[in-house]
């Protein structure tokens, strides 16, 4: 289980039992590798040590984890959606320029404007979490973003 797995749709064959499972992976954890495994009608917290194997069933859409929100988290989304985005993510352009941070906006023909920071470091709406594989950048952005948050209250 890895980073890349999240979105997917995984059939998961567990070691206690043989019996087997099948949901969209909403997120693993990279330390332990315990994954949160979202079906119709549960969310299941799944040790690595649980898994005895694990197959791709489909690869993740572009918006499936926020069709998984949606469902999930209806108020959230509610608010995030009546969020001017644009501007919020002109002002990050301009923080992280500002403190010297490579960044680029994304192609956003269609998409959430996502943000590509350190050339390693994804940032998508609301702008409150990043993600990337590399975790000594991940923590360095993650705090300049947890500061332009607090400058301007958002």
């Amino acid at each position: 289980m890895k980073i890349g797995d999240v979105g997917c749709l995984v059939k998961i064959q567990l070691a206690s039992n043989g019996g087997e499972v099948e949901g969209r992976v909403y997120t693993v954890d990279p330390e332990s590798g315990t994954l949160i495994l979202v079906t119709p009608t549960d969310t299941l917290f799944i040790p690595s040590s649980a898994v005895l194997d694990m197959a791709i069933v489909e690869k993740p859409g572009f918006d499936c984890l926020e069709e998984i929100d949606k469902a999930y988290f209806p108020s959230m989304v509610d608010k995030i959606e009546t969020r001017d985005w644009d501007q919020v993510r002109k002002d990050l352009l301009d923080h992280f320029t500002k403190h010297r941070i490579p960044i680029e906006a994304a192609d956003t023909s269609g998409g959430p404007g996502y943000l590509c920071i350190a050339g390693c470091v994804t940032l998508k709406p609301p702008y409150k979490v990043c993600s990337s594989t590399n975790d000594i950048i991940l923590a360095r952005v993650q705090k300049l973003l947890d500061s332009f948050h607090n400058e301007v209250g958002r």
